[in-house]
């Protein structure tokens, strides 16, 4: 009967503990009054990447319903900083494949800046935000030089680190966005 005792006190401090701290098991999800969510282009978005990228992500999380137009909550999202820095070098080579004193950049990490917002559409009461939200990405690129230090490309045509940073925007597109959802999903 002892046992009896100590397991029911102890079940009934933690009752107490629980609800005296204001936990409340079982309330649902914080987005539970809404549904739908409208999401306008994404401001500074040049080719509709990111903003494909976070309809994709928003329609795929399964917490609200993607819809064009007039959904319950808008999220505005602005990109307001994008800028990289070289991780990795290399040595330079002659054209005989000789090792140069020069080094010359490799890899290349890309960064991406957004503000976000979640509005409330009838009211236009923001509901989360404005926070700035930021994810980066790594890529790999050559960089062929000349007698003269000039990217071989570089006379009006697109480089090699062009094309490399232009295929890295999707994977950066994609971390960004799933930071936002996670943002609004996790946040409240």
């Amino acid at each position: 009967m002892k046992t009896y005792h100590r397991f029911f006190i102890a079940f009934l401090s933690l009752c107490i503990i629980c609800c005296g701290c204001g936990y409340h098991a079982g309330q649902g999800s914080h987005l539970s009054p809404y549904r739908t969510i409208s999401i306008p282009y994404v401001k500074g978005d040049w080719d509709g990447t990111m903003t494909a990228e976070l309809v994709k992500q928003v329609s795929q999380s399964g917490t609200l319903t993607y819809v064009h137009d007039h959904g319950s909550l808008v999220l505005n999202v602005q990109l307001i900083d994008m800028y990289d820095e070289n991780v990795g070098f290399r040595y330079d080579r002659s054209k005989h494949g000789e090792v140069k004193k020069a080094i010359i950049p490799s890899e290349t990490r890309l960064f991406a800046v957004a503000e976000v917002s979640l509005t409330e559409a009838g009211t236009g009461r923001i509901i989360l935000g404005p926070v700035r939200l930021s994810a980066d990405t790594v890529f790999d690129h050559d960089y062929y030089t000349v007698r003269d230090g000039v990217n071989v490309f570089s006379l009006g045509q697109v480089t090699d680190y062009d094309e490399a940073e232009d295929a890295a925007q999707r994977p950066l597109h994609a971390r960004l966005a799933s930071k936002i959802v996670d943002f609004i999903n996790n946040s409240w």
